[in-house]
């Protein structure tokens, strides 16, 4: 059991004066459910975050165990189709540059919905080709084309080439030796 600790961590905290904690899901599935279909002016400056958005909230739905309805999740694979470039991978809106962010978000909000209408979406072919574009011989991957190497590209490119059953040992070689080379002396990657 998890015991809150006071922020100085001079102790436990009385939870006897605490209110009731409680989730309340209807209200987390409604929030969600009205963002999958429209979101506010304030997340304009998000375009480039679409997929990402449609991940998270897709990904929300599925752990309260309130995934949407066929219909909804259909629009949804529709729309991600939409952002998926014919260079391979996806962008992060319609008409966008692919990047391998929204690829990550993309792919795992397709395999949040599981149907086989979401994986069908995925074009593996142009997909791998993106990803292999993405690989520098250095063996982390470029976020974008010309963009910048870390470890994340790697997480993101790996991962996506994992669900969507493009991993080949092209795309993994010298990857578990440029991770290792990102480590700091004190242990930071």
């Amino acid at each position: 059991m998890c015991v809150p600790v006071l922020p100085d961590g001079s102790g436990p905290v009385d939870t006897t004066e605490m209110p009731d904690m409680r989730l309340h899901k209807e209200k987390h599935v409604k929030f969600c459910l009205e963002g999958l279909e429209s979101l506010g002016q304030g997340y304009s400056c998000l375009d480039a975050s679409r997929p990402w958005l449609t991940y998270w909230t897709i990904h929300s739905l599925a752990i309260l165990d309130a995934l949407p309805s066929d219909e909804i999740c259909s629009r949804v694979v529709n729309f991600l189709g939409k952002c998926q470039s014919q260079k391979g991978g996806f962008c992060g809106g319609p008409g966008q540059a692919p990047h391998l962010a929204p690829t990550y978000a993309a792919i795992n909000a397709l395999a949040t919905v599981g149907t086989p209408e979401a994986f069908a979406v995925i074009d593996r072919a142009s997909l791998h080709s993106f990803l292999l574009s993405m690989k520098d011989p250095c063996g982390g991957f470029r976020m974008h084309e010309g963009g910048e190497i870390d470890v994340r590209g790697s997480y993101c490119a790996l991962n996506s080439a994992f669900i969507a059953g493009v991993m080949t040992e092209e795309l993994k070689s010298g990857c578990a030796d440029f991770i290792r080379d990102c480590m700091t002396y004190e242990g930071a990657r």
